[in-house]
């Protein structure tokens, strides 16, 4: 795992309920990209440590600006993955979403740029994104994993594929042409800037498990325990 600041790049890990070709309208009208990735939680514990520091400073920030008073904080953006006697598997699932104006881009496993792609869940993947702290009277202060680009090292296809209507490949046919000056994931992970995150300007004070007394370390284990 790479992390630069605010941003992160997930080691390998499974892909679960992945809208990457389309945005989900099923919530929101404006839509959203968005994927899980399942990780095992030791390969993925110094990211899971950034996304803690960059919470609680936040944290601190918003009770700072409420003049000390409490300041209410939402989940986290990751959880452990639990089996069917709900017991943990020792994977952890980090969710990453963005808006529908910024879709992901998309690079195979040599990190060239995908034209098209139908990824289903089950496929084995690398995401890139940014840390995005936020703060709402509705849900408090926390934070967000942006979902930046995708990179796709297995390939699981959706039902659209050509299987589906019985294509198989044919020898010397047409094949669409690479982009002329591909992009690369190692090049969009290195070049691309996180969007800065605005401050709120306007806010509400609400019911808060945060104390102002709280440290740092003292507000990350609040928060990983939340249900």
């Amino acid at each position: 795992m790479a992390t630069t600041d605010n941003t992160i790049t997930t080691p390998k890990g499974i892909a679960q309920y992945p809208w990457l070709s389309k945005p989900d309208t099923k919530f929101s009208e404006e839509g959203e990209y968005k994927v899980n990735v399942i990780l095992v939680k030791e390969e993925a514990q110094d990211m899971i440590d950034t996304i803690n520091t960059i919470f609680a400073e936040n944290v601190q920030a918003e009770t700072k600006k409420a003049k000390g008073k409490e300041v209410k904080t939402s989940n986290p953006p990751y959880a452990d993955e639990l089996d069917d006697d709900g017991k943990p598997t020792g994977n952890v699932i980090l969710k990453f979403k963005s808006k529908a104006a910024y879709p992901p881009a998309i690079f195979d496993s040599k990190g060239d740029l995908m034209k098209e792609s139908n990824i289903w869940g089950g496929s084995e993947v690398k995401v890139n994104g940014y840390v995005a702290p936020y703060f709402t009277s509705m849900v408090g202060a926390g934070v967000a994993l942006r979902l930046r680009a995708v990179q796709v090292i297995q390939y699981v296809e959706g039902s659209q594929g050509a299987g589906r209507f019985g294509f198989e490949e044919e020898v010397g046919g047409f094949v669409q042409e690479a982009p002329k000056t591909p992009e690369t994931f190692e090049e969009v992970v290195a070049t691309t800037e996180a969007p800065k995150v605005e401050e709120p300007t306007v806010r509400k004070e609400a019911p808060s498990s945060i104390d102002k007394s709280d440290d740092i370390s003292g507000i990350i284990d609040k928060w990983s325990t939340k249900d």
